[in-house]
């Protein structure tokens, strides 16, 4: 894990994703952290002076300088780099974009919201369906807690091998215990979960035994997310992971997705990894 990509508002809810990133980092070993700041200028408005562009650039950046001065005074010491940027455009289009440079994306999952937001659904949301790398979603209450155990949402898809890899390389700090958990809405279900579990065990033993727990658990509930959600808390996990596939702006907008209802339905961290 090289580089953290930390979005931020400037709400509270940032500022928790930003402080969570920092403890991350001291177990990943990441070599800097970017915080970056994406606005888009009004161009139409109530008021009779809208400031040139120039004007809001510079009072974005002393805002952006505000916000990581206080908040690494609050922090405390961050073992790497820390930098900061504005971008200008929309936030998720930005930080989507922006993600190709990065290892990971950490960032709160609300903050402002506003009739775009209520149209395209948040920017967590859209970059977490969208992102080029895996997306690490913080509620706005979680505090970082060393991981010892971790909810892997065990669907058709996520026993990939490139999944399970993606996995096993971010809980190699850890060596937590990892939960592969597949949640039944019909019992003819249960089948089709029997070969992707052959496949976890094939992926999880191939150099061998593995170095951290595991265990392969079925639940029945007619909801995805309420299903991982409550075993999340039964087992005290401290960070959910879920498979989703790439999708456009437009894709997400007409999918029902479970990563969004599990994001609002848990209240630890969760990360999103990517299908190609």
């Amino acid at each position: 894990m090289k580089k953290i990509l930390v979005p931020t508002d400037f709400s509270d809810t940032s500022r928790n994703a930003l402080y969570y990133a920092i403890e991350l980092v001291k177990h990943l070993e990441a070599e800097s952290i970017d915080i970056v700041h994406v606005f888009l200028p009004e161009t139409a408005g109530e008021a009779d002076f809208i400031p040139p562009v120039a004007q809001l650039m510079e009072s974005r950046k002393e805002m952006l300088q505000t916000f990581v001065r206080d908040s690494l005074g609050e922090a405390g010491p961050c073992p790497c780099p820390v930098k900061h940027e504005i971008l200008v455009g929309f936030p998720g289009d930005e930080i989507t974009q922006a993600s190709e440079d990065y290892d990971m994306v950490v960032m709160g999952t609300t903050g402002q919201s506003g009739v775009l937001e209520k149209i395209f659904g948040s920017v967590s949301s859209s970059v977490s369906q969208r992102a080029h790398c895996p997306v690490l979603l913080v509620p706005h209450n979680a505090r970082f807690q060393p991981i010892r155990h971790i909810v892997y949402a065990s669907n058709y898809e996520s026993a990939d091998q490139e999944m399970v890899d993606k996995l096993e390389k971010f809980n190699r700090p850890f060596k937590a215990h990892i939960h592969f958990v597949h949640v039944r809405r019909e019992k003819k279900e249960s089948a089709r979960f029997a070969k992707a579990k052959e496949e976890i065990f094939r992926e999880l033993f191939k150099e061998g035994e593995p170095d951290f727990a595991f265990e392969v658990a079925e639940v029945e509930n007619e909801d995805v997310a309420e299903g991982l959600s409550q075993y999340a808390d039964d087992n005290k996990a401290d960070l959910a992971v879920m498979v989703t596939r790439h999708r456009s702006i437009w894709q997400s907008l007409l999918h029902r997705s479970q990563t969004k209802r599990m994001a609002l339905a848990t209240h630890i961290p969760l990360m999103v990894l990517h299908l190609d």
